[in-house]
């Protein structure tokens, strides 16, 4: 759902912002599904009213962007821009959503279409968003200001300030995941950890956390 979702957003801004209005955004809602996503959707959502309800939930999230923005007052640099570049020394490569320059300051937006994180939990949700602040930064675009996640399924937005702070935090927590799967590739040992999402894997049979 999120990538149908991002495929309409993407199409969407691409128009001009006087024609960015509610039936716009379901004649390329119904337009992209048909030419892409009936097929991909079809063999894993089963059934007529699960496919209707898959279409349903798509349509909310689009529907609540008029809760977050106008989106003809919306100016877009880039969309869907890919990035690559070094931070740190490491390679990184990735896609943003949207980001807008203005007065040599960047914004750079983010899509969302599973839940609103607890607070507590938040600021981690940002680290992406300050990597391709870093990249951008690093090509020239301009200078980083804010970071924001669109939260479409609630209707919710969060912003953070990119700082100098924020930047070396993304760099160095990329450096030093990169040192430590250096040391794994080369001692061939990858230590299992447990979490939530064990329980959507598939290899627990041989998994050594789970023969313990």
């Amino acid at each position: 759902m999120g990538n149908f979702v991002h495929d309409i957003m993407e199409e969407f801004y691409r128009h001009d912002p006087e024609l960015r209005d509610i039936a716009l955004a379901r004649t390329l809602a119904s337009k992209i599904w048909e030419e892409k996503w009936r097929d991909e959707v079809t063999p894993w959502v089963k059934g007529d009213k699960q496919l209707h309800m898959f279409r349903w939930n798509s349509w909310w999230c689009v529907e609540n962007l008029w809760k977050l923005e106008d989106p003809m007052s919306i100016s877009p640099t880039g969309l869907e821009r890919e990035v690559n570049g070094l931070v740190g020394g490491v390679k990184i490569k990735g896609f943003i959503d949207r980001f807008v320059v203005n007065n040599g300051k960047i914004t750079i937006s983010d899509y969302k279409t599973g839940k609103v994180p607890k607070p507590q939990y938040a600021g981690e949700k940002f680290f992406q968003l300050n990597l391709y602040a870093h990249l951008l930064r690093s090509e020239g675009v301009g200078e980083p200001e804010e970071v924001e996640l669109l939260f479409l399924k609630e209707g919710k937005r969060l912003r953070d300030k990119v700082t100098e702070k924020s930047l070396t935090s993304a760099e160095q927590l990329v450096v030093s995941t990169k040192e430590q799967i250096d040391v794994c590739c080369e001692t061939g040992e990858f230590e299992p950890i447990k979490s939530i999402l064990c329980n959507w894997c598939s290899y627990q049979s041989i998994c050594p956390a789970w023969r313990k």
